[in-house]
């Protein structure tokens, strides 16, 4: 169990963060158990293994807090094929209102059928997801386990500032590489920096402390939500790419790979709205 500090009855700010590590588990494992809205389910788990991946660093490190994370991020790649199925038809339909002529009612057709289609290989190799969510449990027992009270305000600031530097190099380079890669690389430390300052704003919150410093943790984990945002239409074009080019070959399939390769450019700057 993790303690709380004594001092006015409020937890500190490491016992704090592991109470919220604790909720997040229990979102992973109530995702997980979604039955008829498994796509929401699917997404909404691997929003909770990112999130529970970007709390680790706060902890001191060591082989346990590798561990875990190496389990969070098998349990997330796992499901990552059928998102990104999802992702793809998802995209599709959003091409299809705004800009491409090229995206049929056909094409979407056989988006979202692929899309279930793997839905259903992977339920057969897992039924009702019972061994990912014994893989679940068995984080969030090692996650609760491990020393939240070792965090420190002073630790917890220097996580932030390392994440942030981090942000900052990834940015200079997707800006001077303009490549799905590092643009994606970029998403990627912006997200977790955004999570690490959602849950220490929260946990300097429930510990009592000062409110100004946890007033801007929450600004800057707002804007970083909006660059995350307009970085994620990129990913999701890219993804939706690689769909296409899996599909099996017709002359409506060869039609949109014709306009994808004319205007992918311009389509994957302008983010269409549904």
């Amino acid at each position: 169990m993790i303690n709380k500090a004594k001092h006015d009855n409020l937890p500190t700010i490491g016992s704090a963060l592991g109470t919220l590590a604790g909720r997040e588990c229990r979102r992973l494992l109530r995702a997980l158990g979604m039955r008829k809205q498994r796509q929401e389910g699917i997404h909404e788990a691997r929003k909770s293994c990112r999130r529970l991946r970007s709390i680790l660093p706060l902890l001191p490190p060591g082989p346990r807090i590798d561990a875990v994370d190496q389990g969070l991020q098998e349990l997330a790649r796992s499901l990552g094929p059928m998102r990104d199925a999802y992702i793809a038809a998802r995209t599709a339909k959003l091409l299809a209102t705004a800009h491409a002529r090229s995206v049929t009612p056909e094409v979407l057709q056989t988006l979202d059928q692929r899309c279930e289609q793997m839905i259903d290989a992977a339920l057969k190799q897992d039924p009702q997801w019972r061994h990912r969510r014994a893989e679940a449990q068995r984080i969030a027992a090692s996650i609760q386990a491990l020393q939240w009270q070792d965090i420190r305000p002073s630790s917890a600031r220097q996580t932030l500032k390392h994440s942030k530097r981090r942000v900052k190099k990834a940015r200079k380079k997707a800006l001077a590489l303009r490549t799905p890669p590092a643009s994606h690389r970029w998403r990627r430390r912006a997200r977790t920096l955004r999570y690490q300052l959602d849950f220490v704003r929260k946990a300097r919150r429930m510990a009592g402390m000062k409110k100004p410093r946890t007033q801007r943790y929450g600004e800057r984990a707002k804007y970083l939500s909006m660059l995350t945002d307009q970085l994620g239409w990129r990913q999701d074009f890219q993804i939706f790419l690689g769909a296409v080019e899996a599909l099996p070959e017709s002359a409506k399939v060869m039609a949109l790979r014709r306009e994808l390769k004319s205007k992918s450019a311009s389509w994957s700057k302008a983010e269409p709205h549904a």
